[in-house]
């Protein structure tokens, strides 16, 4: 008798298998068959639902940039979203070590990038209207602003924490996220 194979699960497992990979060794190792090895699936098996390697990669990144999108739009202020976007635990820490190897990669894939200005529209949205929350009269180039002040700090932190994970760890993180979210407001002018 043939054994049913959950599609959805199948994608989820194979997605799972290109995290750990990017995680471990980076965007270059990832191929059909490194994946499915990782998996523990024969190529074929892969090959049923991606029949290139570019779109397993596009597929994967979707999938995580989904996953980190929701995560921010799910929460009520501003310092909660920005927590999303640091690796406080182990796994925001492998989800946005893939995400950030993929926004990497989309400066010079194409395929990636759609995937990419998708995921920087979503999220920088939820920010924004926590920022519009804090500034209910500033124009729209303002909250532009600073919600682009707060998404590069939470980048700019993430990096730092996935390299430097040694002393910055998450209780320095929240610091800056609080510190940088208590700025919130007008800009003085120049």
């Amino acid at each position: 008798m043939p054994r049913f194979v959950d599609a959805a699960a199948r994608r989820r497992e194979i997605v799972e298998a290109v995290k750990r990979i990017v995680a471990a060794d980076g965007l270059a190792r990832v191929s059909l068959r490194e994946v499915a090895g990782e998996a523990g699936l024969v190529v074929g098996s892969v090959r049923h639902y991606f029949e290139t390697a570019e779109e397993l990669r596009v597929y994967a990144f979707s999938a995580v940039a989904e996953a980190v999108a929701e995560r921010v739009e799910t929460q009520d202020d501003v310092v909660a979203q920005l927590c999303q976007l640091l690796p406080l635990d182990e796994e925001r820490a492998v989800d946005l070590c893939v995400f950030t190897a993929f926004r990497l990669a989309a400066r010079t894939d194409p395929a990636l990038l759609p995937v990419a200005d998708a995921a920087h529209a979503r999220v920088a949205s939820a920010i924004g209207g926590s920022v519009l929350d804090a500034m209910p009269g500033a124009d729209r180039e303002q909250l532009v602003a600073e919600a682009e002040r707060l998404l590069a700090t939470a980048d700019g932190l993430a990096l730092h924490a996935l390299v430097h994970g040694r002393w910055l760890d998450a209780d320095l993180c929240l610091a800056v996220v609080r510190a940088q979210a208590a700025t919130i407001g007008p800009s003085p002018t120049l």
